[in-house]
Formats: structure tokens, sequence, C-alpha cells
């Protein structure tokens, strides 16, 4: 490490706006910028990377999941062929990565990346990344981490908030499988289950109640609890031919429920089972809002009755969680210890996370015994220089595009699958036809 002091980083990325509500995301991306030891440009750019001058300049890429590999609109084929010929450094994080595994991996190895940051747990990481033969390290990260707007907020304790339980929740695919189907089930049935007990809930998983920006900071503050599963999927689907038979079956049967799926379609479900913390895990623990969770490993970060009120899954403890939910010292207490360990540690903030990361990078850097251009002539100043990337150009029915992707975005799912089943196929799934095949190495 003493070759060195620096790294040119540049951050590959599509940062969403403000207006976005996108808080967890544009806080991974900042973070970066805020508390790298190195010198850290942001490259938010779906056109593409700079040109070959400003590439001269960087020690390493990183591509953020904001640009998703398994679509050419976020890294286009011209750009992962640039990466692929990038001598530096590459390091690629990684989200949703139970989808068209296969091919996934085959861009990774195409482009040469050298390290991914996977979400999974590492023994679910080794089966998902089998593929890669030890070719590519593996270094585990989170979703998401503690919300640094929310760690100066004051909260109103459990005696002051207005509503015993809140929640909002979508239904997922069902190409995600039994366990991502418990976000939308967890609410219906803590409703069923604690009807007429005197609990004054707030639950729903309709779109018109969904809440966003500093009103749903607002009504989280205003929740004694809030209900919450783990994140993640229990299919992982290596081929993406689960994905296209389980949104073909949707799209044409719009009113069935998960439980009317026929066994053969979820014959791989819980086979590979990657479930880990959810970012709003730490943003209620922020908000001194007390989490009631089904049982989970939480990425080894949570613990039963001292960080969350565990709910069996069979509602067989539904008693002593209502009792719990109206014990405002013990709620106070489990709210507090959740503050102390995940919010005022700092174990779990984007300072510490950044920190792991850049020693990340100072190690792979050794290992490829790599001469970096930052502590270079070029220095730091001339990275810094580095021009913007260049809007993308409006197009003559820019109001018209809006309109499809906003009625694109409002459609229910059934109405899109049915969609990417039959008039988009090809694109949509081109990984199904041999379509990408070039990417294999």
């Amino acid at each position: 490490m003493a070759d060195f002091q620096k790294l040119n980083i540049l951050l590959y990325c599509s940062r969403p706006a403000e207006s976005e509500n996108a808080g967890t995301v544009i806080d991974h991306i900042d973070a970066f910028g805020k508390y790298s030891g190195h010198n850290v440009q942001l490259w938010s750019s779906m056109n593409g990377l700079p040109d070959e001058d400003a590439m001269a300049k960087i020690d390493c890429i990183v591509i953020h999941y904001t640009l998703s590999l398994l679509y050419d609109k976020y890294v286009p084929a011209d750009s992962l062929d640039r990466i692929r010929r990038f001598p530096g450094l590459k390091i690629l994080f990684i989200q949703d990565e139970y989808r068209r595994v296969n091919f996934v991996c085959d861009k990774i190895k195409y482009a040469g990346i050298d390290l991914v940051f996977t979400c999974a747990p590492p023994e679910v990481s080794r089966k998902i990344y089998a593929s890669l033969e030890g070719k590519v390290s593996l270094s585990t990260t989170l979703t998401g981490y503690a919300p640094e707007q929310l760690s100066q907020v004051s909260t109103k304790p459990p005696a002051e908030r207005s509503i015993d339980v809140g929640y909002r929740a979508r239904k997922c695919p069902f190409f995600l499988g039994r366990k991502s189907h418990e976000k939308y089930l967890i609410g219906r049935r803590f409703q069923e289950h604690t009807r007429g007990k005197g609990l004054k809930c707030d639950l729903s998983s309709s779109e018109k109640d969904r809440i966003y920006g500093a009103k749903w900071i607002e009504f989280v503050a205003d929740c004694k609890t809030t209900l919450g599963t783990e994140s993640g999927a229990s299919i992982i689907d290596f081929t993406g031919q689960i994905e296209y038979d389980l949104n073909r079956w949707q799209a044409f049967r719009p009113f069935a429920d998960f439980e009317d799926v026929p066994d053969q379609l979820l014959e791989q479900d819980g086979e590979i089972d990657l479930q880990v913390i959810s970012p709003r895990c730490f943003e209620a623990a922020a908000l001194g809002t007390v989490l009631v969770m089904y049982p989970g490993t939480y990425s080894g970060i949570l613990e039963p009755g001292s960080h969350f009120l565990q709910l069996e899954r069979d509602f067989s403890n539904i008693e002593e969680i209502v009792e719990s939910i109206r014990d405002d010292r013990l709620l106070s207490e489990i709210a507090g210890r959740a503050r102390k360990d995940l919010i005022d540690s700092g174990k779990y903030s984007y300072e510490s996370f950044i920190h792991e990361f850049d020693q990340s990078a100072l190690l792979l850097a050794k290992q490829k015994q790599w001469q970096a251009v930052g502590t270079s002539e070029l220095g730091e100043d001339a990275f810094a220089s580095l021009p913007a990337p260049a809007p993308a150009k409006p197009a003559k029915s820019n109001f018209l595009k809006k309109l499809v992707r906003k009625a694109w975005k409002n459609a229910p799912p059934w109405i899109r699958f049915l969609v990417m089943v039959t008039v988009f196929r090809k694109s949509y799934y081109a990984h199904l036809y041999g379509l990408k095949d070039k990417y294999r190495t």
C-alpha cells in the first residue's frame, strides 16, 4: 500500500433527481464523494463513459448498481467494450442478484470485472457466482446504510404517537418467490389477526395509499411500530426462464394470487434463499419506530427481542405481540437499543461503508500491482477537471414519452407483463433467444 496514497476513481452511475424519492440510492452514491480518501469523480450518465483522454486519468472504474448490467440502455454495449479494454481496476456494485444470473455473470467476465460488491451473504453469493470460478473477488455489502438525514432527527416517545402499527407494501412479482410475497401478506394477515383488538392500524398495499418524501418520514415517525420482513428473493433465476414463465402466467391471470401458482412453476423456490436486512430497518431505528417482523437472520445485525418484536409466521404469538405494542415502556427500551446499535454506534454509517470500500480498492490495486495515476504528475487537480457528462439530447416527442413512461409505471403489473411477454418479448427477454451470446467468454 505504501507505493501510493490515492486512486483516481470514476463512479459510473445514474444518480436520481432529489425529487424522485430515492433517498437510499442518493445517499449511497453521494457517500463516495463525501467520505472516500481517494479522488472520486461522479459520472452520472446512461449515454456511456467519458472520452479516452479523460479515461487515461482514471485508476479505477466503479460501476454502481443504478446502472444494471441486464439492459444495454444502462451500460451501452460500446461502453461495456471500453470497460473490457480498460487496463485499471474494475469494481461492480450489484443488486437484484436473483435475476438472469448466468447472463449477468457472462457480462461480468466479459468486462473483466475484478471485484463485485454483493448484497448476498457469503454462503449464498458463492452459489450465485459459482460460474465466475474464482476469477472475480466477492465482497459482502448492504443494500443501504443508516440514513444520514435522519441521524439528528428528534423523535416522539411511543406514548405520544397516534398510530399503533403502520405499514405500506406493494405486491412483488411472483418470480421473486414466496419469501418476497410475504412483504405483502404480512400486512393483510396482521390486519385480519388483530381485528377487534383495539389497535389503531394504518396498513395498506394499495397504490393510491403510497406515501413519499417528507410525508413518509412523518408517517413512520408517528407510528409506534411498523411491520417488516427480510429483503430479497427465495428464487434465484439463473437462466431467466423462471421470470419469463411466471410473468407470462401472471399476464393471463390478472386476478390470481400467489397461492394459485402451479407447483411446477415454483420448483426452485427456496433452493437458494437470498434474504438480507432492508434499508427500512435502519430508517425505523433512526425514527424510534419499533419493528414487528418475521424470524430471520437480517444480515446478522438484528436480534429478536433486543432490536425488534418477532412475530411468528403462523401468528401463533399474536396475543403476545399485541400486548407488547400496548407497552410503551417496552417499546421505548427496544427503540433505544435499536437506535444505539444501528445508528448512534456509527457501525452501519455510510462513512464506515466507504472506509471499507477504500481499503478494498487499495488491496485490489496492490494485488494487480497497479501504478496509480493519482500519485503521478497528473494528480488530483487534473482529475477534478473531468468534464460533466453530456446531457441526453431532448427528444421531439419528450412530452409524449413522459406520458407513456408514467402510464407504464402506473399500469397494473399484469398489463406490463402482458406487453413484455408478447410485444416486447424478444427485446425484454433477449437473453433467452441467444441474442446476447457475444458476452460469453
